[in-house]
């Protein structure tokens, strides 16, 4: 089974409760083979996680120094904050970063943790599909805006597993060049929104238990709707069944949530879980992360808590439905 993450030298801690809560969940598997995608992880920390994965009967880590995106691809990608954002879209680059025997992989952002054997959804049938993913929640202008056929389903890239053969003999490094190109080097929600523009149709589409972001959770169905908009997406018992036996959890972060799990005084609904695993890593004793935000976030975070969950869903659902997507549109002429 091979599984591949990146990740930055500050973020090694909670990329190792990441890899621990897989290891632990797949003990039964007789090849792990994590491949990290490394963005100046310092020495001491690709010691620790070594060390890690060593006591693993069933594991072994191949660190893979991250290339310089932007120009080794060519993508003419525009800097917005931080040439840190470039770096998600090495997941679009797999069949040049990772080894040629590799034909099938499990893209995970760091921010997942592993809640159950991973072997069915690996040995998923991808059919004719260049990945398998979970739909995320977005609305129709959003749709549009990306000129997405509505017979497609977005998904979010924070897991992919991809086809790697037939993503390699189809060339789409070069088709997600020319795209990114074509759009002078700026795509709104970045690598998410080009794999999916690039792979409409060609995504198969799997349970959500294998990709259950903090909305499913913190949200009830009808919030969730009032919220998102959504369309194209799960039924009620789907969502319910992968809140309740979720296998791939992503700590996704929002206002409407106090903090991701690795923070001070977070109030993430997966806190405890994400701890359990911590406490198998070598920064069990460190402190958390100091939470950095900043007052507007703050005080944005406190006004919402107060609000009822439903009122808070309507006015925050207006604004990232219609008002936020009209401003893409005209900042994009």
């Amino acid at each position: 089974m091979n599984i591949v993450l990146h990740s930055s030298d500050l973020f090694s801690a909670v990329l190792a409760v990441s890899m621990v809560s897989i290891l632990e969940n797949n003990k039964e598997e007789q090849n792990l083979n994590f491949f990290v995608i490394e963005h100046e992880i310092s020495e001491s920390h690709k010691e620790a996680l070594s060390m890690l994965v060593s006591k693993y009967h069933n594991a072994n880590l191949t660190f893979i120094t991250m290339p310089d995106i932007n120009n080794q691809f060519g993508l003419g990608l525009k800097m917005i904050k931080s040439i840190w954002l470039f770096d998600s879209y090495c997941r679009l680059f797999l069949g040049t970063l990772l080894p040629e025997n590799v034909e099938r992989v499990l893209y995970l952002d760091c921010d997942t943790l592993c809640n159950g054997s991973l072997r069915e959804f690996y040995d998923t049938d991808f059919e004719d599909n260049y990945a398998a993913g979970v739909i995320d929640c977005l609305s129709n202008p959003y749709y549009e805006l990306f000129d997405m056929d509505k017979t497609s389903r977005y998904c979010n890239s924070g897991m992919l597993l991809f086809n790697l053969k037939k993503w390699r003999d189809d060339n789409m490094e070069k088709t997600v060049a020319d795209y990114v190109r074509s759009k002078n080097g700026y795509v709104f929600f970045m690598e998410q929104s080009v794999v999916n523009i690039l792979l409409q149709n060609k995504i198969k589409i799997v349970h959500p238990r294998y990709n259950t972001y903090t909305l499913m959770v913190a949200f009830s169905h009808d919030n969730l709707r009032r919220l998102r908009h959504c369309t194209r997406y799960y039924t009620d018992s789907e969502i319910d069944e992968a809140v309740n036996n979720p296998v791939i959890i992503h700590l996704t972060n929002g206002f409407y949530v106090k903090g991701r799990p690795w923070i001070e005084g977070n109030k993430h609904p997966f806190n405890n879980l994400f701890m359990k695993y911590r406490a198998l890593t070598p920064w069990k004793e460190e402190p958390l992360f100091p939470d950095k935000s900043n007052w507007k976030q703050k005080a944005v975070t406190a006004f919402v808590q107060v609000l009822p969950q439903s009122v808070m869903c309507s006015i925050v659902g207006w604004v990232y439905n219609v008002w936020r997507p009209n401003h893409i549109r005209k900042s994009m002429k």
